[in-house]
């Protein structure tokens, strides 16, 4: 009896040691998973386009990821991959460790349903949130290598944009998102509005009662007492911050008043100042030589004068409203059709009808009703989009065209307003209001067609319009010419940061050069702890004044003629790895890329290059598929040429109807000849730059 008594004894003490083991590795699991789950959060929030990461090596010294090698590969590759949901995966972590701990990881893994449902919950709310991401954010975050949704995002996010609009998108990624998260916790959002609803009714008359009675006579009371202190400290700090802010704004204006009275001397005077060619070869031969960014040029020259360009103003010769409305009810009443006509937008290029049809009209079948319309108006093209309130919008080629001269754009509100340096006067939209687009923004392009004529008038539009905003010392070009010297005319531009481009043999060593530039304004920023090229240039100006600092640095503009070119080198994966580096880190080290093409098929604007480069401008092509190459959809077909575009940007998946500027040769040669007689270019000498 007594040895059965101890058995049970020893059995009891054996259970009640293993219960504090098992806990104890429980909580060891938690908190390992906890600590994995802030080092990858940690490392993504402290990610840095400098870091080696997706396609990029490096060295540990030079990493500023916290996280080190592991956590700035991590960072960048997820972020690539997903966005801002690649904060998700840390979160998931840390879930996993939660369920770990409470034992639920028997019950998961003990049935293949209970891991499946919440692995599905998981990608689909990954999926959806990235989606949503790219709908509604853009992605000109400098803290992102790449869109707000990532890759995946963009596929997901602009497929569902190109079969619905923007709103039927949101619907259905809001509805996948919300599914996924009830799939991943099997969260019963009924159960949680109850619960929010009841604790609600059950807190509110307590906070009422609360505010009421002590929140609000202590708010009254401390605010009294906080504006008097406030204004006695604004007064003294305002002082010295008003006074510094004086000199900094005098010194600014004072510039800027410089750059316009030498303009406005020089439009008026028949011969340029001799001034502005009297530079020191030795200090050019040290611009060159500088190893930390030989990039920066001083004297700054005056801007060129609008008055080089053709100021002929475009007279509109449409016939009235009322006119263009009759023929509109006409051409209906021909096919057998009551129509109202309730507005008419008249455009340069196009006229906008909105049309109320009384006869029934099956709206599957609108491409016979353009062709019908088309035949009786007896024009080339007429395309009906039918709208949310059963109307109908008829889009028409005006009956004269006009034509958009860039002085115009360059001298409208919106630009001269822009204070940014890369800014482009892109053209006008279908109602004539000019489109002006920023680079810093929008960092890189992506120009195809099946018109060289239409490619190289982009180009000159967004040469000229850099040129008219920009001095040396601000922008500087890097022009490849590979296919047809039609950049030849801007050679000796001051603003080359080399001779024109023309050998293909050459782009390879361009591109590492500018990747090897971007790694170091990288250091240079992280130097002063900005992120951004705007922010250290800022930085340097306001220090200029206490101490000797770097050069502010300008940006770089990439335009590649015909990217076709270099697909066919033998060493187009280099280049298009090349093209892939900068188009993802370089924005934020304030160098651009823009790749014009006017063939665009799947050999030359691969699905790398598209990935990267979301904004894109589509002239008119030959069918489709081309323009589903250049913007993932159809539409670029049906253009009518002469400048008439599709431009898209990121995040949005909608193009949008532009109308761009005609640029005659003229213009572009008044324009340089203007700048080449004001200052030379400083060259890179690229091969003793680069690192063999």
């Amino acid at each position: 009896m007594h040895k059965i008594q101890a058995r049970r004894t020893n059995r009891k003490k054996y259970n009640n040691t293993g219960k504090p083991i098992k806990s104890s590795l429980q909580e060891i699991v938690l908190m390992s998973f906890y600590f994995i789950g802030l080092y990858l959060f940690i490392s993504l929030f402290t990610y840095y386009g400098g870091d080696p990461g997706w396609g990029r090596s490096g060295s540990a010294e030079e990493i500023q990821n916290i996280g080190g090698m592991v956590g700035a590969v991590f960072a960048d590759i997820f972020l690539n991959l997903f966005g801002y949901f690649a904060y998700l995966f840390p979160i998931m972590v840390g879930y996993m460790g939660w369920l770990i701990y409470k034992g639920k990881h028997h019950e998961i893994f003990s049935e293949p349903k209970n891991l499946l449902i919440p692995s599905i919950g998981f990608l689909t709310t990954l999926m959806a949130g990235c989606g949503l991401a790219i709908v509604h954010f853009t992605s000109e975050n400098t803290l992102l290598p790449t869109h707000a949704g990532g890759i995946l995002g963009q596929w997901v996010g602009n497929s569902l944009v190109a079969m619905v609009n923007p709103l039927g998108a949101t619907l259905i990624l809001l509805a996948l998102f919300f599914t996924g998260i009830t799939l991943l916790t099997a969260l019963s959002w009924m159960r949680l509005a109850d619960i929010v609803g009841y604790y609600t009714l059950l807190w509110l008359p307590v906070i009422k009662n609360y505010m009421s009675t002590q929140f609000l006579p202590w708010l009254s009371t401390n605010t009294k007492k906080t504006l008097k202190t406030t204004t006695k400290i604004s007064k003294i700090a305002g002082a010295n911050t008003k006074k510094w802010g004086k000199t900094a704004y005098s010194r600014w204006q004072k510039r800027r008043i410089e750059w316009r009275e030498e303009r406005e001397r020089y439009a008026e005077e028949s011969i340029y100042d001799d001034e502005y060619e009297e530079y020191d070869e030795d200090e050019d031969k040290k611009y060159v030589e500088k190893p930390l960014h030989p990039l920066v040029k001083k004297p700054t020259i005056p801007l060129p004068s609008l008055r080089l360009l053709d100021a002929t103003p475009n007279i509109s010769n449409s016939p009235t409203i009322r006119v263009l409305s009759q023929r509109m009810i006409d051409a209906f009443a021909n096919i057998r059709i009551d129509a109202e006509i309730i507005s008419v937008q008249p455009g340069p290029v196009l006229t906008t009808y909105e049309v109320n049809p009384i006869t029934p009209i099956n709206t599957n079948h609108l491409d016979d009703l353009d062709i019908a319309l088309a035949e009786t108006l007896k024009i080339a093209k007429v395309k009906t989009i039918e709208a949310q309130n059963e109307t109908l919008h008829i889009e028409i080629p005006t009956w004269k065209r006009q034509s958009i001269n860039l002085y115009e754009l360059l001298n409208s509100s919106e630009y001269q307003s822009n204070l940014s340096p890369l800014v482009v006067a892109l053209g006008r939209d279908i109602s004539g209001q000019p489109v002006i687009i920023d680079l810093t923004r929008i960092p890189h392009i992506l120009i195809a067609g099946s018109d060289n004529t239409e490619k190289i008038t982009a180009i000159n539009t967004f040469i000229l319009s850099l040129l008219f905003k920009s001095s040396p010392e601000a922008v500087r070009l890097l022009l490849v010419d590979n296919a047809t010297n039609d950049l030849a005319i801007y050679t000796d531009l001051p603003h080359l940061l080399a001779p024109i481009i023309t050998n293909v043999q050459q782009i390879p060593n361009i591109l590492t050069w500018c990747e090897q530039e971007m790694e170091h304004r990288y250091k240079l920023m992280a130097s002063i702890g900005v992120r951004g090229i705007d922010d250290y240039n800022q930085a340097q100006l306001l220090q200029a004044e206490i101490e000797n600092v770097n050069e502010p640095l300008p940006h770089i503009i990439m335009i590649i003629n015909e990217l076709s070119e270099l697909m066919v080198t033998g060493v187009e994966t280099k280049i298009e790895q090349s093209i892939t580096s900068l188009t993802r880190k370089a924005r934020a080290a304030g160098i651009h890329i823009i790749l014009a093409t006017q063939y665009p098929t799947v050999n030359v604007i691969t699905g790398l290059i598209k990935n990267n480069v979301p904004t894109r401008i589509a002239f008119k092509v030959d069918n489709k598929n081309e323009s589903r190459t250049i913007l993932g959809q159809i539409g670029a077909e049906e253009l009518l040429g002469q400048g008439d575009m599709l431009y898209m940007t990121a995040g949005t998946g909608t193009p949008v109807r532009v109308h761009g500027s005609n640029v005659s040769q003229s213009e572009v040669e008044n324009v340089v000849a203007d700048l080449k007689s004001r200052a030379t270019p400083v060259y890179i000498d690229f091969t003793d730059v680069l690192v063999k």
